[in-house]
């Protein structure tokens, strides 16, 4: 376990496209558990500081990791969106002065090995970046509506351009940013103001700051992964039911 790693779950959102209106929707039970306790039992295996960002029905995911020990938990009050989150998260782990962050959402969490985390950071540290992320794969890209991996000729990434705002061609790219990375500490602290609150929504994302990086010429990965290792992410009902469906398939001879 490295001391000098640091880990970021984000789990302050709403839900809103679930209809969650009691419980933050990281709590729902995914194959028997809640789906955050993935996370932070995946996240406990490679780091000791383990970070929460709650916010909307923070208790429900409090006491969805009762048993956990160790969690910080970092209260968004404001949901301005995911490079918030990190934001407020980076003002409490300065504290353990980490050389790497690691940064996941609460509910896509689900799918991932410890081995796979183990080979971002060495992707990450070899290649001496400053952002590295899992991508993966998918024959539907529309499907899914995740951000999409725009490499040149010899391979190098240029820019992972948000579904909702990629043009025709755009939204055919096949390789998906899976929203799962890996940070130089001090890159992150020292950028992560130069993102730009949306004009769409107001909220600032983090995908941004892979941008940043990429336009100050910086070194960033993308650790490419088979997509049963990165799953179906929760943000709509029937992803709800579909990822617990491929959870199952995948996983059966685990």
């Amino acid at each position: 376990m490295d001391k000098t790693l640091a880990a970021i779950i984000l789990a302050a959102g709403k839900g809103t496209r679930l209809n969650s209106r009691e419980v933050n929707k990281v709590v729902f039970p995914f194959c028997g558990k809640p789906m955050i306790r993935y996370g932070v039992e995946l996240f406990k295996g490679v780091s000791p500081n383990v970070h929460v960002v709650v916010g909307a029905y923070a208790d429900s995911v409090k006491e969805a990791l009762a048993s956990q020990k160790g969690i910080v938990y970092i209260y968004q009050k404001q949901r301005l969106g995911t490079g918030h989150a990190v934001k407020i998260a980076l003002a409490e782990i300065k504290q353990n002065s980490p050389s790497l962050v690691l940064v996941g959402y609460g509910d896509h969490l689900m799918f991932y090995k410890k081995s796979t985390i183990k080979r971002l950071i060495d992707l990450h540290k070899k290649q001496k970046a400053v952002v590295s992320f899992i991508s993966a794969f998918y024959d539907k890209p529309e499907e899914l509506a995740w951000g999409h991996i725009e490499r040149d000729k010899t391979g190098k990434i240029l820019d992972i351009i948000e579904h909702k705002d990629a043009d025709e061609k755009q939204r055919r790219i096949k390789e998906l940013n899976a929203g799962l990375y890996c940070f130089d500490y001090f890159f992150l602290k020292t950028h992560i103001d130069s993102i730009r609150r949306s004009k769409v929504s107001g909220e600032y994302y983090l995908t941004d700051i892979v941008k940043i990086a990429l336009f100050d010429d910086l070194p960033v990965a993308a650790l490419t992964v088979p997509f049963e290792e990165v799953g179906i992410g929760v943000n709509r009902s029937w992803e709800l039911e579909q990822s617990q469906k491929y959870y199952k398939k995948t996983h059966a001879s685990l």
